[in-house]
Protein backbone atom coordinates (compact mmCIF):
# COMPACT_ATOMS: atom_id res chain seq x y z
CA UNK A 1 0.00 0.00 0.00
CA UNK A 2 2.31 2.36 0.79
CA UNK A 3 4.71 1.63 -2.59
CA UNK A 4 1.10 2.52 -4.60
CA UNK A 5 0.80 5.90 -2.15
CA UNK A 6 4.69 6.89 -3.27
CA UNK A 7 4.53 5.73 -6.91
CA UNK A 8 1.34 8.20 -7.17
CA UNK A 9 2.93 10.85 -5.45
CA UNK A 10 6.25 10.63 -7.71
CA UNK A 11 3.95 10.48 -10.46
CA UNK A 12 2.53 13.72 -9.73
CA UNK A 13 5.74 15.56 -8.65
CA UNK A 14 7.04 14.08 -12.16
CA UNK A 15 4.34 15.80 -13.94
CA UNK A 16 4.81 18.97 -12.17
CA UNK A 17 8.59 19.17 -13.26
CA UNK A 18 7.78 18.61 -16.27
CA UNK A 19 5.16 21.34 -16.48
CA UNK A 20 7.70 23.60 -14.64
CA UNK A 21 10.78 22.95 -17.24
CA UNK A 22 8.78 23.68 -20.13
CA UNK A 23 7.48 27.03 -18.69
CA UNK A 24 10.87 27.90 -18.10
CA UNK A 25 12.02 27.07 -21.81
CA UNK A 26 9.00 28.91 -22.93
CA UNK A 27 10.52 32.34 -21.41
CA UNK A 28 13.45 31.49 -23.77
CA UNK A 29 12.20 30.79 -26.94
CA UNK A 30 12.06 33.68 -28.99
CA UNK A 31 13.83 33.70 -32.34
CA UNK A 32 17.16 34.39 -31.04
CA UNK A 33 17.40 31.47 -29.03
CA UNK A 34 17.97 29.64 -31.90
CA UNK A 35 21.11 31.53 -32.26
CA UNK A 36 22.65 31.09 -29.39
CA UNK A 37 21.17 34.60 -27.82
CA UNK A 38 19.35 32.24 -24.96
CA UNK A 39 22.27 31.42 -23.61
CA UNK A 40 23.88 35.26 -22.66
CA UNK A 41 21.11 35.06 -19.65
CA UNK A 42 22.24 32.00 -18.22
CA UNK A 43 26.04 32.74 -17.20
CA UNK A 44 26.70 36.54 -17.39
CA UNK A 45 23.16 37.81 -18.34
CA UNK A 46 21.11 40.57 -16.38
CA UNK A 47 19.29 37.85 -14.37
CA UNK A 48 20.45 37.68 -10.78
CA UNK A 49 19.36 34.57 -9.02
CA UNK A 50 16.08 32.51 -9.27
CA UNK A 51 12.77 33.90 -9.69
CA UNK A 52 9.75 32.02 -8.09
CA UNK A 53 9.12 29.78 -11.14
CA UNK A 54 12.66 28.96 -10.69
CA UNK A 55 12.80 28.24 -7.08
CA UNK A 56 9.67 25.99 -7.44
CA UNK A 57 11.41 23.78 -10.16
CA UNK A 58 14.50 23.27 -8.04
CA UNK A 59 12.28 22.21 -5.20
CA UNK A 60 10.63 20.02 -7.82
CA UNK A 61 13.69 18.85 -8.89
CA UNK A 62 15.35 18.24 -6.07
CA UNK A 63 11.81 16.41 -4.89
CA UNK A 64 12.14 13.99 -7.27
CA UNK A 65 15.76 13.12 -6.64
CA UNK A 66 14.58 12.49 -3.01
CA UNK A 67 11.65 10.63 -4.34
CA UNK A 68 13.17 8.35 -6.78
CA UNK A 69 15.31 6.77 -3.98
CA UNK A 70 12.91 6.67 -1.80
CA UNK A 71 10.60 4.79 -3.98
CA UNK A 72 13.39 2.15 -5.31
CA UNK A 73 14.03 1.53 -1.77
CA UNK A 74 10.49 1.05 -1.40
CA UNK A 75 10.00 -1.37 -3.64
CA UNK A 76 13.28 -3.32 -3.36
CA UNK A 77 11.96 -4.49 0.41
Amino acid sequence: MLAVILLVIHALISAGLIFMVLQEMEKFSELGGAFGSGAAYTMFGRKRGLDTSGKITVGLAIAFFAMCFLVSFVIVR
